[in-house]
């Protein structure tokens, strides 16, 4: 099958089609060198700000990655499933939730309400237009303040006291309807990755989400990478709900719920109704090709229960400044590629600024401990190259 892949960046979902053997068009914001290699036709389009997209610029650039069979929306897209009904041929299947699903999905609030009618443990959230001084919030402290809607963590902000939110809503004043607060509960970050049917669904792994980890970003909330498989004494707990959520929902394809696991037990977070990162990470525990296993649900096919075949984990390395991929970091980074020790790999020149995502690193192995030392060593290496060049200017 022809595939055409729109995204901010779709290196994860054109490899994992590509190894599935469909031949992948892809529009991106990124030219990663893997991405390039897996895709038959790539068009990279600058995306400046992603809530703001320029819709008929990417139009007008798509008509040379026609015709296809298929469409899939990734990241930063999803939403776009009536825009992309108006530039393509109405026969041409798109193999995403509809675009109301993940409007409702995708929106904080409404899952809020959702998991509160439905008896889910979530934690306390108001949105911020409700919110008028720092008495109106009873949540108590930390807090956090997040967009209603978005993923990744980035724009996430935790507040202390008081003071804090007092700063906050004079920061965002005419913005608040775009935000919630939420109360912050901490715990072990984990995620269920789903394939649902719309009827029925399977929980086919469960992944340890890293955010903020200080060796791989200096954003306190940035998803940086997973590992998988997460074992817990509530990962049958987890799984059993995400799968009930996602025929409560009725998600198609490729699913997955955020959980964090706190001193009482876990608590949903998030639901994801697309694609998600851990992609990488839960096709080298599993052995399943989750391109395949999403377009197989919209068939209704659901993947055979599986074993983990071993660990594996994934880590994204932002930049912690400007700087520009020199010949030494590139040959590195292929020869890490080579050895299929990393993944997202950017072309020798390519700029980035501070706290941009610059590679991921993956790596499989016996058992956690051992993967996080690999990942530990491969970004020194990394940094080591970059110290040498900072020292050599």
């Amino acid at each position: 099958m022809k595939i055409l892949v729109f995204g901010v960046n779709t290196r994860h979902i054109v490899c994992s089609a590509a190894r599935a053997e469909h031949t992948v068009h892809t529009l991106s914001s990124f030219n990663d060198i893997d991405l390039m290699e897996c895709a038959s036709k790539a068009i990279v389009c600058t995306m400046p700000d992603v809530h703001n997209l320029d819709l008929d610029e990417i139009a007008a650039s798509t008509s040379s990655l026609l015709p296809v069979d298929g469409v899939v929306l990734g990241p930063g897209f999803e939403h776009l499933g009536h825009w992309i009904r108006k530039i393509i041929e109405p026969k041409i299947p798109v193999f995403n939730n509809s675009p109301e699903t993940i409007a409702k999905v995708s929106n904080k609030l409404w899952l809020a309400n959702k998991l509160r009618e439905m008896g889910i443990r979530h934690p306390y959230t108001l949105p911020m237009a409700s919110i008028i001084t720092h008495n109106d919030w009873l949540g108590g402290y930390p807090a956090m303040i997040k967009p209603i809607i978005g993923a990744g963590g980035i724009d996430n902000v935790l507040v202390n006291d008081a003071d804090d939110l007092t700063g906050v809503l004079n920061d965002i004043s005419i913005n608040k309807d775009k935000y919630l607060i939420q109360e912050f509960v901490k715990g072990t970050l984990v995620s269920v990755s789903i394939i649902s049917t719309g009827q029925q669904a399977a929980a086919i792994a469960v992944n340890e989400q890293l955010s903020g980890l200080d060796w791989l970003t200096d954003m306190p909330f940035a998803y940086c990478g997973n590992i998988t498989p997460y074992e817990s004494n509530y990962g049958k707990w987890m799984c059993d709900t995400a799968v009930a959520l996602a025929v409560e929902l009725k998600l198609v394809g490729s699913n997955g719920v955020d959980f964090i696991i706190t001193e009482q037990g876990p608590v949903v977070l998030e639901i994801n109704p697309r694609f998600q990162g851990s992609i990488d990470t839960v096709e080298k525990a599993t052995g399943i090709n989750i391109f395949q296993a999403h377009l197989d649900a919209f068939k209704g096919l659901l993947p055979a229960p599986t074993n983990h075949l071993h660990y594996s984990i994934k880590t994204i390395f932002f930049a912690s400044s400007r700087f520009i991929v020199g010949k030494k970091v590139y040959e590195h980074l292929m020869l890490c590629l080579k050895h299929g020790k990393a993944a997202d790999i950017p072309p020798e020149g390519a700029m980035f600024e501070k706290d941009e995502p610059v590679v991921s690193f993956i790596s499989c192995g016996d058992n956690r401990q051992q993967m996080v030392l690999q990942a530990g060593r491969l970004v020194s290496m990394l940094t080591g190259k970059l110290n040498e060049i900072n020292t050599e200017d």
